[in-house]
């Protein structure tokens, strides 16, 4: 994330740094990484699948649906970041949903996504994260299905 964006929302958001809230926040994140690894391996059409989940993060489902609808990466971030201050959203949230979409915006493995999140949390929080992820299998070195889903390969080929 740019330093101006995190500086700009560091000085206008409040960190809640309750045990409520970090929990709340490993539920974000695990649900980052899984929507993460399902569009890395099936494509961005796997977004539509997580409305539901998304509810109680309609930052994250805004975001989401911005880079389904093909918005360009530093539009998406400008959004995110505006919307964040105008509904007061707490700091360690909008980090983790701005950094969080990037990376499925950019498909980045989940694993490199894992990290950027970790990032946010303090060094004695990262065994208890690894633990909530750990159905999750993220792994780089397994081979992926694909990029692209079916679908998106067909109409790329209709375009050509």
């Amino acid at each position: 994330m740019q330093t101006e964006t995190m500086l700009a929302l560091q000085s206008c958001l409040k960190r809640d740094e309750s045990k409520e809230n970090q929990t709340r926040q490993m539920c974000l994140v695990r649900m980052i990484l899984k929507i993460n690894q399902d569009v890395v391996r099936k494509g961005l059409m796997q977004i539509e699948h997580y409305k539901s989940e998304t509810a109680d993060f309609p930052m994250l489902w805004k975001g989401l649906t911005l880079v389904r609808g093909g918005m360009e990466p530093q539009d998406v971030v400008s959004i995110l970041r505006n919307m964040a201050v105008a509904n007061q959203v707490d700091l360690l949230e909008s980090l983790l949903v701005i950094d969080g979409v990037q990376s499925i915006q950019y498909m980045r493995f989940p694993d490199q996504t894992k990290e950027w999140l970790f990032s946010h949390f303090h060094v004695s929080m990262h065994e208890q994260l690894t633990m909530c992820l750990k159905d999750l299998d993220i792994d780089a070195w397994k081979p992926l299905c694909g990029v692209l889903s079916k679908e998106e390969i067909e109409k790329l080929l209709e375009r050509v």
